[in-house]
């Protein structure tokens, strides 16, 4: 690098000095760091530098420097060795921590009686919020962690220090204040932040290009940040690189969710989510807080859900329309996963592999309202395909034979877990957020004993299940005699699968698992079971409505064998 010399004014008398720095001094006048009277430039230099007498190991520095102990940066995502600050990050924070007199300098200063006034600018000895400094930023952090940069493609202006290590210099130049900030270069569309950071599929992520105006958003910092559009902020429309509300990964927000619904709530982005988390059952993401961790062990976390549990706010993208399932859409891209065996995957590839998440071997999933003959809770073990029956969402269903379903269906279909969990009828909204139906299902299943057969009832069922071919017997001879008499489909079906280690093919075909609050035990042999007997046959022991079964043999009109 080639060395100019420079005339510079330090304590009122001019000085030649090398400069070795092609950002130095390149217009202190005017800005916040010049102290002269009127900002006029007369004495920008003199109250962080002096030509005598500076501070031993230090760029001739005049200001006196803080002798506290800060608390750093941490967080469980974190590869960096971040230590006590070192180097130039100290002298900044000879200001910035607010300890220290703005006036109380080595040589020549007032007598410390400025402070650092209260604000953004006022880090306190608390750096758990501020983006991390005085560490070594070298390939082999790169090589640990794929979404940072190697070094060496820093550009000219980004500088690290003989140590190698990123301090508040590699992203603010403190005598240079063209891009707002002190920052080397201008941070739109997270130019700044992204010559270190690499993140997988923000290019391609709908906040990356939304046009939306944020300045409706129920938060303080991206109203004031200088850009008008979710675009424009990019980074910094969730991330807060400096007193961040939640502390790790330096969210705007330490309640996890409000770093989605300051926008998600119809006044930046279209879709309103804030109302779907009022609604009778839902994902419930205000209930919690401080529970989740990106790093968390999905088979022992704590109950809890938030939109990242689901989302990835880098790497959404519109649905193509085109996905089939069980595949991820767009939503739900770059989303950690459990496999249909058990295995954790950092990407899911299937949407029911997301769910498996919180709703598989996790022991502190929820348990469920209706009390069965067999229990399980564990979506894992009850749409396994070594099962007896299942409804069709890790692979096409068991049963080759299922006249009732609708055109366009088959007993190679193969469905979503949110075709029935999802919002409901009355939200412009889709996704499982939230429903006024029970078990955040779309549409209404009634569950309760003595309900009235109608469209609306079963409007669950009847989405795949066509509603007359049930009332008219076409797979069970008294189908429609059962449900004319009030009992709902849940007192003999269970609609998820009932697992091959406690049930098997002949008393659990067809997804037979009876609700024991409606159906119970047959009084004369004690048994409460069914027996598949062949297609459409089958047996029953048990009673229900004052009906005894001991047993009652069943089997579809006109068909033999």
């Amino acid at each position: 690098m080639k060395m100019k010399l420079s005339s510079i004014l330090l304590l009122g008398v001019p000085v030649i000095v090398c400069l070795t720095s092609p950002r130095a001094f390149g217009g202190v006048t005017g800005t916040a760091h010049d102290f002269s009277p009127g900002k006029d430039g007369s004495m920008a230099c003199q109250y962080c530098h002096t030509p005598h007498m500076a501070l031993s190991g230090t760029p001739l520095w005049n200001h006196k420097l803080s002798d506290r102990t800060y608390e750093i940066y941490w967080s469980t995502s974190l590869d960096a060795d971040v230590g006590q600050p070192t180097g130039s990050s100290k002298l900044c924070l000879s200001c910035h921590d607010g300890t220290v007199a703005l006036d109380a300098t080595v040589r020549g200063g007032g007598g410390g009686n400025t402070y650092m006034p209260p604000g953004s600018t006022n880090f306190g000895t608390d750096l758990s919020d501020d983006h991390p400094v005085s560490f070594v930023y070298s390939s082999g952090l790169s090589d640990k962690d794929p979404q940072i940069k190697s070094p060496d493609s820093l550009p000219e202006e980004f500088h690290l220090d003989h140590l190698d290590e990123m301090q508040c210099v590699t992203c603010h130049d403190p005598h240079d204040d063209t891009h707002g900030n002190f920052l080397v270069t201008t941070n739109l569309r997270s130019n700044l932040c992204m010559q270190c950071h690499d993140i997988f599929g923000w290019s391609a992520g709908v906040h990356a290009g939304s046009t939306a105006d944020v300045k409706n958003a129920d938060d303080d910092f991206l109203t004031n940040t200088g850009y008008t559009t979710v675009e424009d902020n990019g980074c910094l429309s969730c991330h807060q690189p400096h007193s961040a509300g939640g502390k790790q990964r330096l969210l705007h927000f330490a309640e996890e969710e409000n770093n989605c619904l300051s926008c998600h709530n119809g006044q930046v982005a279209t879709t309103n989510l804030v109302n779907e988390f009022e609604k009778y059952s839902g994902h419930f993401v205000k209930d919690y807080e401080g529970v989740h961790d990106m790093e968390e062990a999905t088979e022992s976390s704590d109950r809890h859900v938030e939109c990242v549990d689901c989302h990835n706010p880098h790497a959404v993208v519109q649905s193509t329309g085109i996905e089939q399932a069980p595949q991820v859409r767009g939503s739900m891209r770059y989303v950690s996963g459990v496999t249909s065996g058990g295995s954790v995957i950092e990407q899911a590839s299937y949407e029911y592999e997301i769910c498996f998440k919180c709703h598989g071997n996790n022991p502190n999933r929820i348990d469920s309202d209706i009390s069965r003959r067999i229990t399980q809770t564990n979506t894992l073990m009850e749409f396994d395909q070594s099962n007896p029956s299942y409804h069709p969402v890790t692979v096409a269903g068991v049963n080759l034979n299922v006249p009732s379903l609708l055109e366009g269906m088959d007993e190679s279909t193969i469905i979503y877990c949110t075709d029935c969990h999802n919002s409901d009828l009355s939200s412009p909204v889709k996704g499982p957020h939230g429903s006024q139906n029970p078990y955040l299902l779309a549409y209404r299943y009634e569950t309760d004993d003595d309900t009235e057969e109608s469209p609306m009832a079963y409007e669950l069922c009847y989405r795949c299940h066509d509603r007359e071919s049930i009332l008219n017997n076409e797979s069970f001879k008294h189908h429609g005699k059962h449900i004319n008499k009030k009992m709902p489909c849940s007192a003999c079906h269970d609609p998820h699968g009932i697992n091959s280690v406690q049930g098997n093919s002949v008393n659990n075909s067809n997804l037979i698992n009876f609700d024991t609050s409606i159906v119970f035990p047959d009084p004369d042999t004690g048994l409460l079971q069914f027996e598949d007997e062949g297609l459409f046959r089958g047996r029953c022991y048990l009673e229900c409505h004052n009906k005894k079964h001991s047993p009652k043999r069943y089997r579809k009109s006109g068909h033999s064998g």
